[in-house]
């Protein structure tokens, strides 16, 4: 698993996103904490999964990227928008893989 130089956090997260990322590092178990990482099918645009989900043995040894963290799936889902809405704004097109890549 590998993280995003410039992680983006929903507003409840970014208080305590040192202390998430440690703990999803160390695997240890965090409640309502999602992370929004790029997407596994090419016709997905990001992927959002609980914290916990990421303790399994496949995706610890997974090559994700993860590029966001949220507190609560409302809030991951409005970060996955927020990120979505800059790529586009950004780039003209929706292609999370590529804008990852470059920037």
């Amino acid at each position: 698993m590998r993280w995003y130089h410039g992680l983006y956090t929903g507003e409840m997260a970014r208080p305590r996103r040192f202390r998430i990322v440690a703990g999803v590092k160390a695997g240890r178990l965090q409640d309502n904490v999602y992370l929004l990482t790029l997407p596994s099918n090419p016709q997905n645009l990001l992927d959002i999964y609980p914290a916990w989900v990421l303790r399994q043995k496949y995706f610890r040894k997974a090559d994700m990227l993860v590029v966001g963290i949220a507190l609560g799936y409302r809030e991951a889902v409005e970060l996955a928008a927020k990120i979505m809405n800059e790529i586009y704004e950004e780039t003209g097109i929706y292609s999370t893989a590529g804008y990852f890549r470059e920037g």
